[in-house]
């Protein structure tokens, strides 16, 4: 019997030891692999330009001088090079809906850039709100 309480005492100690562990890992992944903590004004900012995001031209040229003014906006302003490129990802995709543009974002992609520009304002004090794109 005394063998037996051995034994669950080392199991108990084991799993708790292995789910330390396990939570040390996902959180030191998460710390180097994960988005990067953008500024609140870069986040304010990353929310003025996917709200403009709403309403893109949709006349392929025109979407193309739309797309490239706020890609000088996000290299010129933003200092968060992990917001910039989420920001630009949508914007980018946002266009391609609206001008009809056969090409499409591979299955994830959109849900992802969303995952990942929402995780860069996470600690910023500004919640994103990223609108989902419907092709």
């Amino acid at each position: 019997m005394k063998t037996k309480h051995i034994n669950v005492a080392f199991v108990v100690l084991a799993a708790v030891v292995l789910a330390g562990v396990a939570y040390g890992v996902d959180y030191l992944w998460d710390k180097r692999f994960g988005p990067t903590a953008a500024s609140a004004a870069d986040c304010r900012l990353a929310q003025e330009l996917i709200d403009k995001a709403q309403n893109p031209p949709s006349d392929a040229a025109e979407g193309e001088k739309w797309e490239q003014q706020i890609r000088q906006i996000r290299y010129t302003r933003l200092e968060n090079d992990g917001i910039s490129t989420e920001v630009g990802k949508y914007v980018h995709w946002s266009m391609v809906r609206a001008t009809g543009d056969p090409a499409r974002p591979p299955a994830g992609t959109l849900e992802e850039m969303t995952e990942l520009a929402i995780g860069h304002c996470e600690d910023s004090g500004v919640e994103l709100r990223v609108p989902k794109i419907v092709f």
